[in-house]
């Protein structure tokens, strides 16, 4: 009885949500970024507004708030019971308490009806609101770079990978773990040796995060595993270029599992969240990469474009958009905008648009409406000026992440397009992290250029 009243609740939602799309009432929005580019933080302060009271909402570039349209929005109670939940309240409330939300370690959704009143036409004359329903996917970011492994096989992987491990930033972290395979007895599969390599390339993804700031890290889920933990798919690592020219009992066992990794795993995550994407939000951290240096924002770049491949860009008729949507307009945005002071905001556009510079070409190419933007989901800070001999300095105040005290800084200036390697050996970026402000419980979070986003990618569906 249970698994009928289940199969009963999922027919039900299945045949509303087809309903809906078939009338264009329906919009799966997915959110896309790798880890630390602020997804969660864009969620929440997202779902906030569009569900805040009209009155105090802050969107002054929504044309269906700026034109008294706009309704409300509310959170759909009648979720999927095996559907995780995003903890919207929860990370509201760590971000109303100067706190940032925990990282994502496994995948949620949140599904919105937002109500508003047409804007001309019979609808405006006759009809008194209509409603879309709006669905957003939060997964860990660490999961999105397991996408591209679709594209190769383990032998592919192989070579790629030793090849990112031989860049200046990576190889002098990765000589303990070649020598350790290059010790190895190929022809020994047994459990314990899989185990034993697997937890030392485990151990090396987590020193690349966090010794090179490395963001291209495979497979993305021998970092967060999720409900995989402890299965053998997750036995994987890549042998050396030069185990791969003879067959041995090692290799063919990692072809297995590698095999077995992008059916079980791989595939069904991209089938599950991005296959029927609508639209998509792009979230970049420009700032943290160039703080790495320019072999991390050289990494960046080159996870984006892989990652990006992996989605379907174009117009969507009404037959598509019922059993193979494509993603109709894309959002690129760089976050965490509120960590430069106001001028320095073109330079960050730009410098994304030169970041993306491909993926913005064929988007273009496929006539998916695109669009690059600075942005901050949660602003830190408090924008001001300083008398200096110099002249007038515009400066940030904010509480430190590092030391918990409020600071006024310049935090300096953004190249406004890819800095050559030459720039590094010169000067050292130091763009800071600030917590959130401290908040009443009820105030709505404060953004910068939300309503901008929002207006791009739902403007025209609120019409």
């Amino acid at each position: 009885m249970k698994g009928w009243s289940q199969f009963q609740e999922q027919w039900s939602q299945q045949s509303q949500q087809f309903s809906q799309r078939l009338l264009d009432r329906h919009l799966r929005l997915g959110i896309t970024g790798l880890s630390g580019a602020g997804k969660t933080a864009f969620i929440t302060s997202l779902v906030q507004q569009l569900t805040g009271p009209v009155s105090e909402v802050q969107l002054p570039f929504f044309s269906p708030i700026r034109q008294h349209r706009y309704l409300g929005g509310k959170l759909q109670t009648q979720q999927a019971m095996q559907t995780p939940r995003f903890p919207l309240e929860q990370n509201l409330q760590q971000l109303q308490h100067g706190k940032w939300p925990v990282s994502t370690t496994s995948w949620s959704q949140l599904s919105l009806s937002l109500r508003y009143r047409p804007a001309a036409g019979l609808a405006a004359k006759f009809v008194d609101f209509r409603e879309l329903q709006l669905d957003i996917v939060d997964y860990p970011g660490e999961w999105l770079l397991d996408l591209p492994m679709l594209q190769q096989d383990y032998r592919q992987w192989c070579e790629f990978s030793w090849q990112l491990f031989a860049k200046p930033h990576r190889v002098g972290i990765a000589e303990a773990f070649q020598e350790v395979l290059a010790a190895t007895d190929v022809d020994d599969d047994s459990e314990l040796q899989m185990q034993r390599l697997t937890d030392r390339y485990a151990d090396l993804l987590q020193q690349f995060r966090v010794k090179a700031k490395g963001c291209l890290l495979q497979p993305g889920r021998l970092l967060l595993p999720g409900d995989l933990a402890g299965t053998p798919l997750l036995q994987l690592f890549p042998l050396l270029p030069s185990q791969l020219a003879t067959p041995s009992r090692l290799l063919q066992r990692l072809e297995r599992h590698y095999q077995s990794y992008q059916r079980y795993v791989v595939t069904p995550f991209y089938q599950q969240y991005f296959a029927s994407l609508d639209r998509q939000v792009v979230l970049v951290d420009c700032l943290s990469a160039l703080n790495g240096g320019y072999d991390v924002l050289q990494e960046l770049q080159q996870a984006l474009m892989l990652v990006l491949q992996s989605f379907h860009y174009g117009p969507s008729g009404w037959l598509a958009r019922l059993f193979k949507p494509k993603i109709g307009k894309v959002l690129f945005a760089a976050s965490k905008a509120d960590q430069l002071t106001p001028e320095q905001h073109k330079n960050l556009t730009l410098l994304l648009q030169q970041l993306l510079q491909q993926p913005l070409q064929d988007s273009r190419f496929q006539y998916c409406q695109s669009e690059a933007m600075a942005l901050a989901a949660v602003v830190t800070t408090d924008v001001g000026q300083v008398q200096t001999p110099q002249g007038v300095v515009p400066c940030l105040q904010g509480i430190s992440a590092q030391t918990g005290i409020k600071q006024t800084i310049f935090p300096g200036e953004v190249p406004m397009s890819m800095p050559s390697p030459r720039l590094f050996d010169h000067h050292a970026f130091a763009f800071p992290d600030f917590l959130p402000k401290q908040l009443a419980p009820q105030q709505l979070l404060p953004h910068l250029r939300l309503d901008q986003a929002l207006e791009f990618l739902l403007g025209d569906k609120l019409q």
